[in-house]
């Protein structure tokens, strides 16, 4: 509540990776985890947050050498089921983070717009299979084509490649992460 003048929510939040986020449609849909652990609130949640307000998405990778980093975009809202929770966000971006969601620099990494994917649900642009489904990823997400951002891979693992490109390249030096929301 003390981040940038209080008043956030968090929809998703990693503190100690002992909560697996390689999860189904259903789980990501409805949620899973603890407020106080490792939590992802739902999908239904978050659309139901976003639907009719203006709400900013704040995002920070702590990383394990206890360095914080942010980035914050001034438009964030998620779609119903039906509409697979198609993700709109936009900028303009701010932070130290570096934009890794919208103005990436390539039409294939840009998550707005992008469907939401799990691991039983192919929702991504990737023409060669399900991104959220390859073994180095295992998690649910806004992919493209795939991902250089994805918050919910294998924690702290080298596998869980791009949690946040270029900035973070390796979930093995991640300590945290969280997304919260703030709607007006």
């Amino acid at each position: 509540m003390k981040t940038m003048d209080g008043g956030w929510t968090a929809i998703q939040k990693r503190v100690n990776g002992s909560l697996s986020f390689d999860r189904t449609w259903t789980e990501y849909k409805d949620g899973f985890g603890s407020p106080e652990q490792d939590v992802w609130v739902g999908n239904d949640v978050i659309h139901q947050l976003t639907k009719e307000k203006d709400c900013f998405l704040y995002v920070s990778i702590t990383l394990q050498e206890g360095t914080t980093l942010y980035e914050m975009y001034d438009r964030f809202s998620v779609s119903n089921e039906t509409e697979k929770y198609q993700l709109f966000l936009a900028g303009p971006a701010t932070g130290t983070l570096g934009d890794s969601m919208v103005n990436t620099g390539r039409s294939y990494t840009n998550l707005a717009g992008m469907y939401f994917s799990t691991p039983d649900r192919d929702n991504d642009r990737h023409s060669d299979g399900n991104c959220a489904a390859y073994s180095d990823v295992r998690g649910g997400w806004w992919f493209n084509a795939c991902r250089f951002a994805f918050l919910n891979g294998q924690w702290s693992r080298a596998e869980w490649t791009f949690p946040w490109y270029p900035t973070v390249e390796s979930g093995s030096t991640v300590r945290e992460t969280m997304m919260l929301i703030k709607c007006l």
